[in-house]
């Protein structure tokens, strides 16, 4: 058995895994955050942060019209459509631990650094455990949102003081994970269907 079908043959838990980065789930938990930055932080910072949430949605949305009605796509290495839950993963859950973690000592801080970057990897190898993305879409988008992460960390998130205490960001994100997790709309049928319109005839296939 090769390593990838190894992967895939833990397919129920994969599946648990990938729930974890859906947009129906991330959105509200994102809106939670922005509105704790915004009160906690000020609004420069809820704004950067924001912002670079906008950009990550908006190089999403850019990448898979230029494929789907384009038909525009890096065919040597396989990369067709951008994942766009390895693109939120480290970045949503990357701040969180962040804006959490503010404050903590070293030891608890960097432990929960740890585990939001092995959800996160967790999250981008499941997409491709699932059938949903190829190798090259889901490292792409991985490292797009490891980017905007960064950015966020060395520009934004340094000088923030937050006035609300962790446990008031982190028991509404709990709260609003375990509300909408296994919800799942399937937005990139959108962009099949448009594309569809737009190139009659071509097939969107999952890898």
């Amino acid at each position: 058995m090769s390593f990838p079908d190894y992967v895939r043959s833990f397919d129920n838990e994969w599946w648990r895994v990938t729930l974890l980065g859906e947009p129906t789930m991330l959105v509200p938990v994102s809106l939670v955050a922005g509105l704790w930055l915004w009160r906690s932080c000020g609004a420069r910072v809820m704004l950067a942060w924001a912002g670079l949430l906008a950009l990550a949605g908006l190089i999403l949305i850019v990448q898979k019209l230029l494929f789907y009605v384009g038909g525009f796509a890096f065919d040597s290495i396989r990369l067709y459509t951008m994942s766009g839950h390895s693109v939120a993963a480290p970045f949503v859950y990357g701040s969180l631990a962040a804006m959490i973690a503010k404050g903590w000592r070293p030891g608890p801080r960097w432990t929960l650094y740890v585990l939001a970057a092995a959800l996160a990897i967790a999250i981008a190898i499941s997409r491709v455990a699932v059938a949903h993305h190829r190798p090259s879409e889901a490292i792409s988008g991985f490292a797009v949102g490891v980017l905007l992460l960064a950015a966020f960390l060395r520009w934004s998130w340094p000088g923030a003081k937050p006035t609300l205490a962790a446990w008031t960001l982190a028991l509404p994100v709990l709260a609003t994970i375990l509300l909408t997790y296994g919800h799942v709309i399937e937005f990139e049928n959108i962009f099949r269907w448009l594309g569809r319109r737009a190139r009659p005839g071509a097939g969107f296939h999952h890898p």
